[in-house]
């Protein structure tokens, strides 16, 4: 063989051997969602927000509408199951391209609208990279409470949006009212998603934290074997993030437990729940599929269950002794509502046979009304409904899009408050329709 040929055939055989490793490469960085991952999928995302809407919309942010949503921002299905009082919707405000609020009263007339700037309150922005608001309360003097999942600070901000007091870290995905006035809400330990996470009670009145419990130093690791409800030992080695898991694969590895919501029993209804007593907490799980209770005090968990709901978020004791779960139902193309006897732990799903039809497979929450309605929040959509108790179409909201009405803009939170719940009513010269 001549020296000619012999560079030849290993020139052939070097690019084949790099062609090979960069396509085993190529397939791995797909299947394992290795680096460049993250970021061939965010130029992909790019494109398609592009082509969709002309120009670069986060994921999720704006959606298209399907034939049966109502084409009008505010749309009364049914007049006589609306109840006197008011709706609050949060969402984003692509006309004003920011994060709001809206006041809406029972006949649909916009009364008020609060603006949720994060760059107001944190110049530097989300270190973790999002400004969507999800943490949410409106409060009787007309000031909410408001936090971010993926940012750095939660706030109070009165009825022009101007902060009354800023708290730094992660409080994520909830906000629930305790029976003597503070809240209760999940922080993270520099991320949502990490496995370091801690239930905050806190004064609303100043943001001063009350008490805290911690999941894995106060609750997963008392347990002892019984910890194998949260899917780890106790002696699991736990690790602390700097960030949010920037792809799927850390995602997969460290949200073990991506807790959600921490609600309170109330007095009202602890002679409901006999297995529990007023001022146990109820908690979700959404990787694992699990709804708990736990005893604040001692931190001993008193039930849980894992499923039939997947992917659940906003677990609600509720006035007939259930536990009434939004189901994302994540994959499957529709969401639900359920509702479970904690002593028997039988189920049902009210609204199965009615009129109404939701998905989203993220975030969600619903709020059970005195006359028997719901009002279900659907993020991935953007609108908020309100049904009966058979799941028939009361009261629908669309976050319609200042770009084209056929689409709609995300919705994170709402509210449905009774016509005497202000002290006064919310007015802010700077407030805008």
């Amino acid at each position: 063989m001549s020296e000619a040929l012999a560079k030849r055939l290993f020139g052939f055989s070097l690019a084949f051997l790099l062609a090979a490793a960069m396509f085993g490469y190529g397939v791995a960085t797909v299947k394992y969602e290795i680096w460049p991952y993250s970021a061939i999928t965010g130029v992909a995302q790019a494109v398609r927000s592009l082509k969709e809407f002309g120009e670069l919309v986060p994921e999720g942010r704006r959606v298209r509408a399907q034939d049966d949503w109502s084409r009008e921002s505010f749309t009364i299905h049914t007049p006589e199951m609306i109840e006197y009082g008011y709706y609050v919707f949060a969402g984003w405000d692509s006309e004003n391209e920011i994060h709001a609020a809206w006041l809406y009263d029972n006949q649909g007339d916009l009364r008020h609208t609060w603006p949720i700037d994060y760059y107001a309150l944190d110049p530097d922005g989300p270190s973790n990279g999002g400004d969507t608001p999800h943490p949410f309360y409106l409060l009787e003097d007309g000031s909410i409470i408001v936090g971010w999942d993926a940012g750095d600070v939660m706030a109070r901000l009165d009825e022009c949006g101007e902060p009354m007091w800023t708290k730094d870290g992660v409080f994520h995905h909830s906000l629930s009212r305790a029976e003597d006035g503070s809240f209760w809400t999940w922080r993270g330990d520099q991320t949502a998603y990490g496995h370091y996470n801690y239930m905050e009670n806190f004064n609303p009145d100043t943001g001063q934290k009350i008490q805290e419990i911690a999941l894995v130093e106060d609750v997963i690791a008392r347990m002892g074997s019984s910890s194998a409800v949260f899917g780890v030992r106790p002696d699991h080695p736990f690790e602390r993030m700097e960030r949010d898991p920037d792809d799927m694969k850390s995602f997969l590895t460290r949200d073990i437990f991506h807790p959600n919501d921490v609600d309170v029993l109330y007095s009202e209804f602890a002679p409901l729940f006999p297995m529990f007593e007023a001022g146990d907490l109820l908690l979700s799980f959404r990787t694992l599929n699990l709804v708990a209770v736990i005893d604040p005090d001692d931190r001993r968990i008193k039930w849980w269950s894992h499923g039939p709901w997947i992917g659940q978020h906003d677990p609600d004791f509720t006035a007939d002794g259930k536990i009434s779960v939004f189901n994302n139902n994540t994959g499957k193309g529709r969401s639900e509502i359920i509702k479970m006897d904690p002593m028997t732990k039988e189920f049902s799903n009210d609204l199965f046979d009615g009129e109404v039809s939701f998905s989203t497979a993220y975030k969600g929450k619903h709020q059970y009304l005195p006359n028997g309605n719901i009002i279900i929040v659907v993020p991935g959509e953007g609108r908020v409904l309100e049904v009966t108790s058979e799941g028939d179409k009361v009261m629908e909201f669309n976050n319609l899009s200042s770009v084209s009405r056929e689409y709609n803009e995300h919705v994170f939170n709402a509210m449905r408050i009774g016509l005497d719940y202000f002290q006064t009513a919310p007015q802010c010269s700077g407030s805008r329709p």
